[in-house]
């Protein structure tokens, strides 16, 4: 009688123990959905604040004196120095506003507050004059630039012109986004010199022309294409050839008042100040040339440039990857923090909860510095055919380690749940710690292993910051659903591409939901049902 109360008293304690077990694998999945909702629900917010917000009053700055300048990011440094000297010659204070052309423009035409801007390539200048967001009147070819291909200042040997590109072996180019004018320009360029059909393999994409400058500096690529002025700002690189001259794009950057602004005398001296011998000394010492009167533009503002299927199909394989390298990780920590005390457990703990707090950019240059060419892993894995960097094996690896913390913590619940008196018997019964694990422990922390799987596939199909450092935004190799949005941000045209990326992103995170609860129902009726009988 006393055996048969204690049997009931298990089993009563064993019911309770699945019914916790549902229940935090049930709060571990409402983060699931919370994170992969929130994510393109983020990512529509930035579309939103930087695409369709309003136009805002520049005055209603705290310097209401300060002229607003939206410029490409290649001017970066040297636009300070000029809006410096127009101070010293008695113009007012100058607020800057950095970034590519190709997210610049769609912003003036919504309505952000810039008093100037300033492109660099002509044709988004006149996208933005059809649409009555520039004043036409005001439009000044400023600069020009020149591109040129650069290379590790440590490499043996590099080609001399773009006609030995294709002949000289290189394993990976890299190039400013196809999205952006430098990378259009790249592109124009290597199809000039008739070479870009025998490259294309190998050209990885950056964001900007200063992610495609800073792969090769690092060296994890062979060489790139970048303008020049940004290629004398790099120390650690080395110009091997340029490509200017008859045959090849120039890069011209005008100027002109934005048509929105408040301050349209005031913009127009400081533009006039640009094209002045002043200003002209300083772009001339930062390696820009003075752009001609009448110079016309060489490119086309780009339709949508993504493949949204294409997308959606990566997202789905990285994130599945990911769920599948992190699984026997994941496990393994999950249960060593459930079940071992030791010192320096909390550390230990911290320390694989990191990814969770450290911006996925950082995680990614980590990673990037672990697994890159120039390490001592990264050189091994490059040596014997199997690169990271750049690769969809790169993006399921940024992806599995910025989701492990929420992986492994979600199992690690799961085993807390299980009652360690069911693992004690089979002990003093003689059976195997492994066998024991596998037969009872493991299947009791089924439901929480399966909600962590969930949280590492819903935050591989939100991951950005880290793919992009590691992986590249590359089309139809590495860019995800979250970098294909970014990549639309850029595109006038992309708008209706964009929500169907948003739409399938919701969709999977709601498939997942469904899938997931359909296992923990069966789960508990097996368990459920194992036990009664």
């Amino acid at each position: 009688m006393s055996e048969g109360k204690h049997n009931l008293g298990n089993l009563k304690h064993h019911k309770l123990s699945c019914r916790l077990s549902v229940v935090q694998t049930k709060q571990w999945l409402r983060w699931a959905l919370a994170v992969q909702i929130i994510v393109p629900q983020g990512l529509v917010a930035t579309v939103a604040l930087g695409v369709l917000a309003p136009s805002q009053d520049p005055t209603s700055a705290p310097d209401r004196e300060a002229l607003v300048v939206l410029a490409a990011s290649s001017l970066q440094d040297v636009l300070p120095v000029a809006a410096h000297a127009w101070a010293r010659a008695g113009g007012t204070r100058v607020r800057f506003n950095f970034d590519a052309t190709s997210r610049l423009a769609p912003q003036v035409f919504r309505g952000a507050p810039a008093d100037v801007f300033i492109s660099a390539d002509g044709e988004w200048m006149r996208w933005l004059e059809e649409r009555a967001s520039v004043d036409p009147l005001t439009v000044l070819p400023l600069v020009t630039n020149q591109l040129v291909f650069v290379v590790p200042r440590d490499a043996a040997s590099a080609p001399t012109t773009a006609a030995e590109l294709e002949r000289s072996g290189l394993a990976r180019l890299a190039l400013a986004g196809e999205d952006v004018p430098a990378g259009r320009y790249a592109k124009m360029a290597l199809e000039m010199a008739g070479v870009w059909d025998g490259l294309a393999s190998s050209v990885v994409r950056g964001g900007s022309v200063r992610g495609a400058l800073e792969w090769v500096a690092a060296g994890e690529v062979d060489g790139g294409i970048v303008y020049r002025t940004d290629a004398r700002a790099e120390g650690r690189v080395r110009v091997a050839f340029s490509l200017a001259g008859d045959g090849f794009p120039e890069v011209l950057y005008p100027g002109a008042v934005a048509a929105q602004t408040r301050n349209r005398e005031r913009a127009l001296a400081f533009l006039a100040f640009l094209r002045g011998p002043e200003a002209t000394a300083i772009f001339s010492e930062a390696g820009f040339g003075r752009a001609a009167a009448g110079a016309t533009p060489s490119l086309q503002v780009p339709s949508s440039i993504v493949d949204p299927w294409s997308a959606v199909r990566l997202s789905l394989v990285v994130a599945l990857g990911a769920v599948i390298l992190g699984l026997i990780p994941a496990v393994a920590v999950g249960w060593m923090l459930a079940r071992r005390d030791f010192f320096g457990k909390s550390v230990v703990s911290m320390l694989f909860m990191a990814p969770l707090v450290v911006p996925p950019v950082i995680t990614g240059f980590l990673i990037l510095s672990v697994l890159g060419r120039r390490s001592a892993i990264g050189g091994f894995l490059d040596g014997i055919g199997l690169p990271i960097p750049f690769t969809i094996l790169g993006a399921v690896i940024a992806a599995m380690v910025v989701g492990f913390p929420l992986y492994a913590m979600a199992i690690r619940g799961a085993f807390d749940t299980v009652d360690r008196r069911f693992e004690e018997v089979s002990w003093t019964l003689g059976v195997p710690r492994g066998l024991t694990f596998r037969r009872i422990s493991l299947p009791l922390a089924l439901p929480g292993i399966a909600a962590g799987a969930v949280l590492a596939f819903a935050r591989a199909l939100g991951e950005f910051g880290a793919t992009v450092v590691l992986a590249g935004n590359m089309e139809g190799e590495t860019r995800t659903i979250a970098l294909a949005v970014y990549s639309l941000l850029e595109s006038p045209s992309g708008r209706g591409v964009m929500w169907t990326l948003v739409i399938a992103s919701i969709t999977l995170s709601l498939v997942a939901l469904l899938g997931f609860e359909s296992l923990s129902r069966w789960q508990r009726r097996r368990l459920e049902d194992h036990h009664v009988h």
